[in-house]
């Protein structure tokens, strides 16, 4: 940088001089000894000027102020002593030279009282704009210089101020993760603690031959473990979609046939609830007509769980879980219970990670708040879109692209 300095002057130096000396050449027209004079004059004057401005420079590197204070009395300066030189050299006398440095002397204090006073308003923002940055550095994330300027000055003061906004909205985003990775943390204790506590309660009374109804034991421990097994699924494509490494496994699949699957799996489920499983108002013996779509039918599986799963705790007892079939302008499937439904203020983040509609939690009704997120993921990985449904009853759809050939 000091190096690129010195030949920035240099060459302006160099080519000022050059430029007085064409001009005397041609308005002038000086010989022998006077040109030689006035070669010898520009050369001092500009190696002069280089010295100062290399000096002047590397004085005042460390300091805005000293700049401006430097930039008000070298002008001046070098016009003084420019003006000094040619009028002891060749133009005025002694009398007339003293008087232009008089004059010039004035001019240079006018000119340092005037760069003093424009200077002074940039000086102290750019002190507000040091402080804001010291208490931004020591953690105050409220640090604003909150300037109001139209120059380079309020540029700055502007890309300050986003890169607060910016660093506070990271450190609150921080902060919520945090708060969400404690929550799943302790929302995944309380979700595989509870079945796995059923089922080794389950296992001592088959080993110590108390359960009554063996089968009926195993069943439970067979229900347990297919919830402990859909929350580390969930888990699993979570992270691959975080990882954006989810890759389905394209085919042409019928959703009406995975959808039945599903929820025939789902059934039990169901039945403790006294819920009802129908598919576009079709029951079981009665299947709606297939609608074929290219998907991977294992992630297509695993939404239609997290849907089902989800309609079912919120139904009310003796109710009903509908899935609902539309077939244009684009394949397209809405899971509806007739539960209370989302409320408002939830439904622009239900499909977010760790999210849930109530405030408490119980195994009935609660879970880590990771299945819409894994529905979401996976659907968008077929190139879909997911949203809440419109009333009545709670309502969560996706749409898939139109069928194209494979």
């Amino acid at each position: 940088m000091k190096l690129r300095i010195a030949i920035s002057f240099a060459l302006l130096s160099a080519v000022c001089a050059l430029a007085a000396w064409l001009g005397t050449e041609l308005v002038m027209a000086p010989a022998g000894t006077e040109r030689t004079q006035l070669i010898a004059m520009f050369a001092a004057i500009a190696a002069a000027v280089f010295v100062l401005g290399v000096a002047l420079s590397a004085v005042t590197r460390t300091s805005l102020s000293g700049r401006i204070l430097a930039i008000a009395i070298a002008g001046p300066l070098v016009v003084a002593s420019v003006t000094a030189i040619g009028a002891w050299s060749m133009f005025f006398s002694s009398q007339d030279t003293q008087f232009v440095l008089i004059l010039t002397a004035l001019a240079t204090a006018l000119a340092v009282g005037l760069v003093q006073l424009l200077a002074a308003p940039i000086l102290r923002d750019m002190r507000r704009i040091a402080v804001a940055a010291q208490q931004l550095g020591r953690g105050d994330l409220s640090a604003r210089t909150s300037l109001q300027r139209k120059d380079e000055v309020g540029d700055l003061s502007q890309a300050f101020d986003a890169m607060a906004d910016r660093i506070s909205a990271d450190g609150a985003e921080r902060a919520e993760l945090e708060a969400e990775r404690r929550f799943l943390m302790s929302s995944l204790s309380h979700d595989a603690r509870t079945p796995l506590t059923a089922m080794r309660a389950a296992v001592e009374a088959l080993q110590d031959g108390l359960a009554p109804d063996p089968d009926r034991y195993l069943r439970s421990i067979e229900r347990d473990l297919t919830a402990i097994e859909s929350i580390v699924e969930n888990l699993f494509l979570l992270g691959q979609i975080d990882a954006k490494r989810v890759e389905p496994r394209v085919q042409s699949t019928n959703i009406v046939e995975v959808a039945s699957d599903v929820l025939s799996a789902l059934e039990p489920l169901a039945a403790r609830r006294n819920v009802e499983l129908v598919i576009d108002d079709h029951r079981n013996d009665d299947e709606p007509p297939p609608l074929i779509v290219n998907a991977d039918p294992h992630h297509l599986a695993r939404v239609f769980t997290n849907l089902l799963s989800n309609a079912i705790r919120h139904s009310p007892e003796h109710g009903r879980v509908a899935i609902e079939l539309s077939r244009t302008p684009m394949p397209q499937v809405i899971v509806r219970d007739q539960g209370a439904g989302f409320p408002a203020e939830f439904a622009s983040r239900a499909f977010q990670q760790f999210t849930r509609a109530e405030a408490d939690r119980s195994r009935a009704t609660g879970g880590a708040g990771l299945g819409l997120a894994v529905v979401k993921g996976l659907i968008e990985a077929h190139a879909g879109t997911v949203f809440i449904g419109d009333p009545p009853g709670g309502a969560v759809g996706f749409t898939l692209p139109e069928v194209r050939p494979l």
